[in-house]
Formats: C-alpha cells, structure tokens, sequence
C-alpha cells in the first residue's frame, strides 16, 4: 500500500515539476530576442534613435555620435536626423542622405560608408526586440540604438531635450520684437546672440550692434556660458547666461515658438524679447553639436553697467 502511495506521490511531483518548467520556458520564450538576419534587422524599424548618453569606450565614430537618428534604408541608403530645426520634416522624417551601408549577416558586421567621413566597421549586437548595440573595434567605442517607426516616435519630445542643440544651429538670433515692463535694466540693448562650443563648453556672445547688422559685421561685446534646464512648464525651457568678468548673469524663460524664432523672458524683470535664427547650419560636415565657427568681430572686452 506504501509503495502505491510513493509511486502515485512521485508521479504528481513528476508532472508538477514539468508544469513549472513550460511556465518558465514560456516566459523565457516571451522575452527572448527574436533572431533574424542582419538585413533584416536593420531594415525592420524606420529609425534607430542613437542614445548618446549610453555610449561606452573613449573614441568617436563622427557620424555616429553626430546623429540623432539613423535610418538603414532597403536600397543601401544611410539617412541621419543630424539636426535640430526640421525635425520631423527634413526627408520626410528620416533626415538628409549621409552615405550608404552594407551588412555581413553571417558574420554580424555592419559597414557605413559616410560621404564626408569615410567608412567604418561594427559588430551588431541584438539586446532586446528594438535594441542593438554598434561596437566599433577600431576606436573601441560601442554605441547603442533604439528602434522605432515612424507613426510613435516622439518628435516633439527629441526636439524640446535638445533645445541646447537648437540654439546651436543658427550663425546668429538677432532681435526683432521686445515687450519692456522694466525699462532700467540690463539686456535691453544686445540686439543679437550666437551660441556655440568652445573647449567642451557651451558658449555665447552677445552684441549691441544694431539689428539689420550683417552677420560678419557684428561686433561681439560679450560672450559667457550658457545653460538649458527644464522648468514646470511644458515645453518651455530655463536659459541662463553667464557673462565672462564682472558682467553678471541673465536667467530667461525660453519658449521656442517655431524653427526659426524664439522668446526670451527675463525672469527677473519681466522683459521679453523676440529672436530670429539667421543663416541655419545644416550638419552634413563638420561634427555634431559644435557649431561652425563664424569669423568674431572682437576688440576690447565690454562690461555691461546698470542703467
């Protein structure tokens, strides 16, 4: 009697145990990456969002680390999303035309061939469903990218992270509108900006020249740092000018109303002012997130006193 109980106990321990594991298995299953050849890989999301912040190893691919968005097209084409101001519309989305590709699939190596920088290798890597990893073993730099279609990638919310990027974008903003509530205060005057990178370091000029200036005759009479930060409003960024030497400091209300203009309220003073993006740069050459540089029209270092 003893024996039929152990056989009937092991039995049952028998086939839970079973049921645990198709449990486990069908987890596993739901999770695991789905493999398929390289090409297909690459060609199966409309955009690969190129996560900089993740990116590991001391060098740099420019084209890569330059690029917002990828996008592996099927007759062998490269598009980037390299700009800010377009966003969504340039190349129907999927940016400017930056060269052409070609994959291994058996050995997983992908090959790009930048029409300004030449050509790279990366091994790919699939991490998740939309996730693959780029490891360049040249520069020993790996970069990781998210893939997305076009119908529910978030534009708007690309664009409003990297206004920093934004303001980069035009040689010059000069001054078309203002709205004053406080007339003795500093700023009123400087009727352009220009904002780029220096050393690492995002950096401005400001000048009172006045507004129908041409760009390469402005005389820059201040320059300093400056920093993008979010506030509690939606879509409307906190921008603060540091002025170099004795000049103080300017914190601005940024409310981006198109591509190509601007508001800038002293938080301050509750001045506003309106700025127009002159000249745009389009970053097919030179690298990404550094401005080109325009000759500066410098004399002497001004101090900026109270009215």
């Amino acid at each position: 009697m003893k024996k039929i109980y152990y056989i009937l106990s092991l039995i049952l321990l028998t086939a839970s145990l079973n049921s645990c594991r198709w449990e486990q298995r069908d987890d596993a299953q739901e999770n695991a990456v789905v493999q398929m050849p390289l090409s297909d890989l690459l060609r199966s999301y409309d955009l690969w969002y190129v996560d900089i912040d993740k990116t590991q190893g001391a060098g740099n691919i420019t084209f890569v680390s330059r690029a917002f968005t990828l996008s592996f097209m099927s007759g062998g084409q490269v598009f980037a999303n390299n700009n800010i101001v377009g966003l969504g519309q340039t190349g129907n989305g999927f940016g400017i035309n930056t060269g052409v590709y070609d994959v291994y699939n058996r050995s997983g190596i992908l090959s790009i061939h930048d029409n300004v920088f030449g050509s790279a290798d990366f091994e790919v890597t699939q991490l998740s469903l939309n996730e693959i990893s780029l490891y360049n073993r040249a520069q020993n730099v790996t970069y990781f990218l998210v893939g997305y279609q076009k119908y529910n990638f978030d534009y708007d919310r690309l664009f409003y992270e990297n206004i920093t990027y934004y303001l980069q974008e035009y040689e010059a903003w000069t001054k078309t509108g203002q709205n004053i509530v406080t007339p003795q205060a500093q700023f009123i005057e400087e009727n352009h900006l220009t904002f780029y990178v220096e050393n690492d370091t995002n950096v401005f000029d400001s000048s009172i020249s006045p507004p129908n200036t041409p760009i390469l005759d402005i005389y820059w009479d201040y320059s300093g740092d400056y920093d993008v930060q979010n506030t509690s409003v939606e879509n409307v960024k906190d921008l603060l000018l540091t002025y170099y030497g004795n000049n103080g400091s300017e914190n601005f209300d940024l409310d981006v109303v198109d591509d190509q203009t601007i508001i800038l309220t002293n938080i301050q003073t509750g001045n506003s002012f309106t700025y127009k993006g002159r000249n745009y740069i389009q970053y097919k050459t030179g690298a990404k997130r550094l401005k080109h540089k325009i000759p500066k029209n410098w004399d002497v270092k001004h101090y900026r006193l109270m009215k």
